[in-house]
C-alpha cells in the first residue's frame, strides 16, 4: 500500500511539473527519424526506407498522469532524444480530451490502430520492426529514466535477433530459461492468490467479530471507562487472531522463499545469455 501511495504521489508531482514542460509538438504530416509524428503511414514508410524500428506511443497527452510522467522523465530528455535521433521512428498515437490536438482524419486512424493492437490503457508502448511487425511492448515506471527506457528498447530489439547471435546450445538454454521463468511466475501468481484468499477469509472473520464490539462502544469511546473497555476488547480480539495470522505466514514463507530464489537464479541465467548476445552483436557491428 505504501509503495502504491508513493507511486501515486510521484505521478501527481510529475504532472504538476509537466505543466511547465513544453514538449515538441508532433508533426501531423511526414516523418523523420527521432521526431514524433502522428502520420502513421509516413512513419511506416520511413521505417522501411531507413531500416529503423518504429516506437508507437499510445497516449492521452493532456489527461493521462503516467503519459505525462514518461514525457517529462524520458521523452523530453536529451539522452533519449539523442538515442532516438539515430535509432527510431517515433509514432505519436494520441487520444486527448481536447480534440483540437489531433486532426479528425488522424483521430480516426488512431482508433483503428488502437483496435489493431488491442490497446486498452495508456500509455502503451509498442515496438515494430521496419516491416511493421510487432516485436515487443515496453512499460512505464515512476522511476523511469532515459537510460532505463532505452535499455527496454534495446532488450526487445536484441531478443528479436537472439537466435542468430547465440550458438544453438545457448539459444536452447535461453528458450528453456524463459519457459522456466514463465512457469515460476505462474506458480508465484497461484501461490499469491491462495495466500490472499486465506488472508481475506481471516480478515472477514475478524471484521465479523469486531463489528458488534464497535457497535456496542460506538457512543462510549469518548468516555474514559468506555474507551478503556473498548480498547481491551479489541486487544483481546487481536490476540485471538494473531496466532492464526502467524500460522498463515509460517505456511507460505517456506513456499515463497525458494520460489524467489529460483526466480532470481533463472533471471540471472537469461541476463547472462543476453550479455553474450550483446557481445556478439557488438562484434558484428
Amino acid at each position: 500500500m505504501k509503495t502504491m501511495t508513493r507511486m501515486a504521489v510521484a505521478a501527481l508531482a510529475a504532472c504538476v511539473a509537466c505543466a511547465a514542460w513544453a514538449a515538441e509538438k508532433p508533426a501531423t504530416e511526414g516523418a523523420e527519424v527521432g521526431k514524433w509524428t502522428m502520420d502513421a503511414e509516413a512513419a511506416k514508410a520511413k521505417a522501411k526506407e531507413t531500416g529503423k524500428p518504429v516506437l508507437m506511443n499510445f497516449t492521452g497527452s493532456d489527461w493521462c498522469y503516467w503519459c505525462k510522467l514518461m514525457d517529462q522523465k524520458v521523452f523530453s530528455q536529451k539522452a533519449w532524444q539523442d538515442y532516438a535521433a539515430k535509432e527510431l521512428v517515433l509514432l505519436w498515437v494520441d487520444f486527448p480530451r481536447d480534440k483540437s490536438l489531433v486532426p479528425e482524419s488522424i483521430a480516426a486512424a488512431n482508433k483503428k490502430l488502437q483496435a489493431e493492437y488491442g490497446v486498452t490503457g495508456y500509455p502503451t508502448f509498442v515496438l515494430l520492426d521496419p516491416e511493421g511487425k510487432e516485436i515487443g511492448r515496453l512499460r512505464a515506471s515512476a522511476e523511469a529514466t532515459p537510460e532505463w527506457f532505452i535499455g527496454q528498447v534495446q532488450d526487445v530489439l536484441l531478443a528479436k535477433d537472439l537466435k542468430t547471435l547465440l550458438s544453438a546450445e545457448d539459444y536452447a538454454a535461453y528458450e528453456a530459461a524463459n519457459k522456466e521463468l514463465a512457469d515460476l511466475n505462474a506458480k508465484r501468481v497461484q501461490l499469491t492468490q491462495q495466500l490472499m484468499q486465506e488472508v481475506s477469509a481471516l480478515q472477514q472473520r475478524y471484521a465479523a467479530e469486531k463489528a458488534p464490539i464497535d457497535e456496542k462502544y460506538k457512543d462510549l469511546k469518548d468516555d474514559p471507562q468506555g474507551k478503556q473497555e473498548y480498547e481491551a476488547a479489541v486487544k483481546a480480539l487481536d490476540a485471538k487472531y494473531q496466532p492464526e495470522g502467524k500460522k498463515i505466514e509460517d505456511k507460505y514463507n517456506p513456499l515463497f522463499r525458494p520460489l524467489g530464489q529460483q526466480l532470481d537464479a533463472t533471471t540471472k541465467k537469461i541476463e547472462a545469455l543476453k550479455a553474450k548476445a550483446r557481445e556478439a552483436a557488438a562484434k558484428k557491428a
